[in-house]
């Protein structure tokens, strides 16, 4: 549950993010397909040259939302992307800010909730901000009349703090390095990648003062099935001796290939990782997961119009085993033992995203679809297991007109689902005892939010000032529908932007 709702609103972003920020950086990115995959050198088969920097601040507000979010939140931040082509080489690299803050807020104390297949809730509503630092660098060179080099990487660092008791502090780090290598002769081309990534977060929980009561907290195991308890009780693992909070990483290693032959482009990418919570001796839960993803493009023109058809497929699964873990303490040192583990939770997700583009000197137009599928499976007790199946569509539309001095963009985005769930208790001669606790309350608002029929409504207007200086106001909203556990139906978004392109 938690994966797919990372997945859509990962996509939806990705999305929204497209369609607002500086259109000609856009389309020179969209238009050259390698820049969808791993491979660098990829961007000298473009030769445009476009840079961009803008700032914004944007208003949130409304009651339809996740349970971990807030009824209004603001964020403000800069960003700046360049590709440039130089005689012998190419450059491409990025630089933001963002800084997000929320009142009132609870649930999970993770920055990007649903990521790792556990998670921590709390609730106790307060402001939460959220800052956010990345960087990407990338460098492709021409060693040979038919070879290129290049590598690429992006960085990522957050910090995440609630001032109000259970008071949290996350550090977290995002890294990907891809060194990468093509071979092209006339009109086709084979690109080769290695990936490195590392991810890891670390949640420190604190209490300050004293309270009449005692502040509880939840670990997720799967489905919304774990322990409840104080938040310094050793089922939830924020207070242990000799731990430095709860922290949590992930090392992944993958390759990708390319090809292009005339106007067809078709990437495959799979990756390997292997993930833990806790340190040294002490791991309390290691989840290995295979990935694959796939771009394929195909682009033709008819007179000045240009039109790209494409095809997005993400394939995922994902294992969670729970150590049992013993500690034995002789002539005063302690150590901890392993004596076995526990395979507690796994989920699966498929997602195919289509989409067709055109794009003329005076508009723009993109349609696309998007089905995801996300398979789960909770043991964390036998014998009683759980499993739920979800499927959430989703279509869009977003056209862009152009003036001499203004752009007019508008989008819009309808996305349902659905889920089902089935409980088993296997057979056994033994006295089962008590199922694993859940947090239906919690459970059944991510579910809603996750499947629950939706519009979603934006307009932008660009002003173009003197040589690339231009200022943007959008408007975004939303509305739900058949809701039984979320407070309300509406949502707000409006933005503001400064910007230059160069």
């Amino acid at each position: 549950m938690n994966n797919m709702k990372r997945i859509y609103i990962t996509c939806l972003f990705l999305y929204v993010a497209s369609t607002v920020s500086a259109q000609s950086y856009d389309l020179v990115e969209r238009r050259n397909p390698w820049n969808a995959g791993a491979n660098v050198t990829g961007i000298m088969v473009d030769s445009t040259t476009v840079s961009y920097a803008e700032l914004y601040g944007r208003n949130n507000h409304g009651d339809f939302h996740n349970y971990y979010e807030a009824d209004k939140l603001w964020n403000a931040g800069a960003i700046a992307k360049s590709i440039t082509h130089l005689k012998s080489y190419s450059l491409t690299g990025s630089f933001s800010f963002d800084h997000t803050s929320g009142r009132n807020m609870s649930g999970s104390m993770f920055i990007h909730p649903g990521f790792y297949p556990v998670d921590i809730l709390e609730f106790t509503p307060g402001r939460k901000d959220l800052q956010t630092y990345a960087f990407m660098g990338g460098i492709a060179k021409d060693i040979a009349p038919c070879w290129r080099i290049g590598g690429k990487i992006d960085f990522t660092s957050a910090n995440y703090s609630k001032r109000k008791d259970l008071r949290h502090t996350n550090y977290r780090l995002d890294l990907k390095v891809a060194p990468s290598i093509m071979y092209h002769s006339d009109d086709y081309a084979i690109g080769f990648s290695y990936i490195f990534g590392k991810n890891s977060e670390s949640v420190k929980a604190e209490e300050i003062g004293t309270a009449a009561t005692s502040y509880y907290a939840f670990l997720d195991k799967g489905l919304m099935y774990g322990a409840y308890e104080t938040w310094e009780g050793s089922g939830i693992h924020l207070n242990e001796s000799g731990m430095n909070g709860f922290p949590i990483k992930e090392l992944s290693h993958g390759a990708a290939a390319q090809f292009q032959w005339k106007a067809f482009y078709v990437d495959v990418e799979y990756s390997h990782s292997s993930g833990s919570a806790g340190e040294k001796e002490s791991i309390w839960f290691k989840f290995p997961a295979n990935r694959v993803t796939s771009h394929l493009s195909y682009r033709f023109s008819k007179g000045n119009a240009a039109h790209f058809l494409r095809l997005n497929l993400t394939w995922s699964r994902q294992f969670n085993d729970e150590n049992v873990l013993g500690r034995e303490t002789s002539n005063g040192i302690t150590t901890t033992h392993v004596y076995g583990s526990n395979r507690i939770f796994e989920r699966s997700v498929f997602s195919v995203q289509s989409e067709y583009e055109f794009i003329a000197p005076r508009r723009e137009l993109r349609f696309g679809a998007n089905v995801s599928s996300l398979k789960s499976l909770t043991t964390q007790m036998f014998p009683y297991s759980v499993s739920q199946t979800m499927t959430c569509r989703r279509i869009y539309l977003a056209g862009t007109f152009h003036t001499k001095l203004f752009d007019l963009k508008t989008s819009g985005i309808f996305s349902a689902g659905d889920y089902t769930e089935k409980s088993k208790t296997v057979k056994t001669e033994s006295e089962p005892g008590e199922p694993p606790y859940r947090l239906t309350e919690y459970y059944n608002l991510q579910n809603e939010y996750a499947t629950a029929p939706r519009l979603t409504f934006e307009v932008g207007l660009r002003y173009k000032f003197y040589r690339g200086i231009y200022a943007e106001i959008q408007a975004e909203y939303t509305h739900g529908f058949n809701l039984k556990y979320i407070a309300g139906a509406n949502r707000w978004n409006e933005t503001i932007k400064l910007g230059y392109i160069f």
